[in-house]
Order: structure tokens, then sequence, then C-alpha cells
């Protein structure tokens, strides 16, 4: 049955009509832009108003109560969830290494750039008649979730999409200030195309708190901004921040400003439980935006999955490592990092880079 065209009004939102399946109630989602936007698309689609958010080790906590009534987004399976749309290619693994049928996924499983792009189809497929705004919303969600940047000017110029993005990127007060504020976000997204949210007052103060936490973080990334001994050629930046005693606010893609020939960059740090510093290890990777290396075979995602410690996309990749000792991180720090230049080594790489 198509709806296309139609709306419901409820709470000043123009929704499409409910679509004729299940009566969700709650979305569960990841706490990151593409996980706002997934949200929103799916808030339309089925009317619901009720939004919590997980990373991605923390969706089967019990706490979240997680029901045939729930859709998750941007996040690994859950085996109770009602509906489940994801576009990382690990967390399919996953589901199929418990047991799951991939078969019964594939229309809200997509390698897409975007999580949301996967509910943006789902949804149009079955006749959800969007707002016309929505798809230069997705198509933003897709850049940013990507990091599909042309080149680091691309980068560097401003667009709603990435500013919003950046929003998220900052120091909140509590965890359910940055909570609030997304919920925030999920229903302004639903209302307007994102170039309109920049007046927002909450919006345009977050964006000025994310400027000033930019400058702090560029100042300490060229004071720790270095290259591994088996690294010779200066292609991965490393940012290791373990040796300092608090978690840092680092936004690793400011070192391709100072590095601009680097062809990645790769921050390993401590992780921290309650502002507690710990002996396990995070790491995560990016590739620079430029035309030579998204035309390469170079996959940041493939590396992290082939270590089996995370998961990622071809440009962006994140994973952990526990370590029941001082000695033991220090080793396994060095081995980990070891392994993934010696995995980026081998993968191929576009003619003329340099």
């Amino acid at each position: 049955m198509s709806h296309a065209g139609s709306f419901v009004k409820k709470s000043g939102i123009r929704y499409p009509a409910r679509m004729d399946e299940k009566n969700y109630a709650k979305i569960v989602t990841h706490d990151d832009f593409d996980g706002v936007v997934s949200a929103a698309l799916c808030s339309l689609a089925n009317r619901i108003d009720n939004f919590l958010f997980s990373g991605p080790v923390s969706i089967l906590d019990t706490g979240l109560e997680i029901g045939a009534d729930t859709i998750v987004c941007d996040l690994p399976h859950h085996p109770a969830a009602g509906l489940w749309f994801d576009h990382h290619i690990g967390n399919l693994e996953d589901y199929r290494l418990k047991g799951g049928d991939p078969e019964a996924v594939r229309e809200t499983f997509r390698e897409e750039k975007s999580c949301a792009r996967v509910v943006y189809r789902y949804y149009r497929e079955r006749g959800v008649d969007f707002p016309e705004f929505i798809g230069a919303t997705v198509d933003e969600a897709d850049t940013v979730d990507s990091f599909d940047y042309q080149d680091l000017e691309d980068w560097q110029r401003e667009t709603p999409g990435k500013t919003l993005s950046d929003t998220l990127r900052i120091t909140f007060r509590s965890r359910g200030d940055r909570n609030r504020y997304m919920r925030h976000l999920i229903r302004r997204i639903r209302e307007a195309p994102l170039e309109d949210l920049l007046s927002d007052p909450e919006v345009r103060e977050k964006a000025l708190l994310y400027k000033e936490m930019e400058e702090k973080s560029r100042s300490l990334i060229e004071k720790m901004a270095a290259f591994h001994p088996e690294d010779p050629d200066g292609e991965v930046i490393l940012l290791d921040t373990t040796v300092l005693k608090h978690s840092p606010y680092i936004i690793k893609s400011l070192a391709f400003l100072s590095h601009p020939k680097a062809l990645a960059v790769l921050e390993v740090k401590s992780l921290f439980r309650q502002k507690r510093k710990t002996n396990d290890l995070g790491f995560s990777m990016s590739l620079s935006p430029s035309l030579e290396v998204a035309a390469s075979g170079k996959d940041v995602g493939e590396i992290m999955r082939s270590l089996n410690m995370g998961d990622g996309h071809r440009g962006a990749g994140a994973g952990r490592i526990q370590c029941r000792s001082k000695a033991e991180m220090m080793k396994q720090k060095e081995r980990i990092l070891q392994e993934i230049l010696g995995m980026w080594q081998e993968q191929p790489i576009a003619a003329g880079t340099s």
C-alpha cells in the first residue's frame, strides 16, 4: 500500500501515514550524527517519539530494555529487537556467526555509506513519501559518516551536516545532557532542512564550543603527532596519547592540516572508566580526504575486522583491546601498531600517491 503524499499531523510534525506493519514504540540508535538522522527517518515513518542511545559496545546492556517493539539503528544486531537497520559489514558477520540468517535482514542491512541511506531506501521502497528536504539530509549523512570528501579543502568546508556532527563531539556536562540534545536534534531534523537548524540557539551554542575545543585539539596534535619506525615513508600519522594521565580531546583528522602529505592518521589511547585510566587500549584510524587515497584500495574497516578488534568503513575504523596489566598494555600496543602498519602496507594504493 502506498502512502505517497499522505501525512498525519501530530505535535506540530507532518508525519507520513503510519506504516501498515508492526507498531513500534521506541528507537535505540547510535549516538552519532548518522544514528541521529537514522532515528529521525524511522520516527517519521513510524510516528515514534521515544529515543534511546547507545554505542556499539553497550548495545546489549539490559538497561535499554530492547524488545519486539524496538527499532535498532546503526548498531550491532540485538536478538530481541523488532527491526534492525545497519550498514557495517563487521556487524553483519557477527550476526551471521551468532546464527543469524543474512537473508532475513537483506532489506534492512545494506553496505551503504550511512545507515541513514539504508533506512531511507527501506521506507521509500515501501511507499513512504518523506518530506522533500530529507533527501539532502541523507546525502549529508552519507558524506559525514563515510568521511567522503574530495580533498582537505572539501573536508574543511562548513556544511550543515558537518556542523551538526561537530556539535556531538563536544564534552557535555552529563550523559543526560547529551541524550537530551540528541533528542532535540532528531525532532528538528524531522521538521526542516539541516541548514535551518544552524540558527537553532542550542546548535549555535554547541557549534561555538566545538570551535574552542578544536583549537585545543589542534595544539595537542601538533605536540604529539609522530611517525612509527615501521613507517619510514611517513604515510600514517601516529597519535599515541597513552602517556597522558587524563583522557584527551582529540579530533584526529586535524592532523592532516599539519601533515597534508600523510595518507592516514592512527590514534592509540588508554580507555577510561568513570574518569579512571585503565590498561585497556582504543585504536581509531581514518584515511586522508584526498583524491588519491579515495581512489586507492585502502580499507581501514577491513584492518580492524582482520585484527578481530573492531569494525568501521573503508575510510574510518576503530577497535579496542583489553589488557590485564600495564606491561601487557605496552606489549599489546606495540604489537597491534606493527600489525596495523603491516596490513596497511599490504593494501594497494593508487599510482602517483605520495
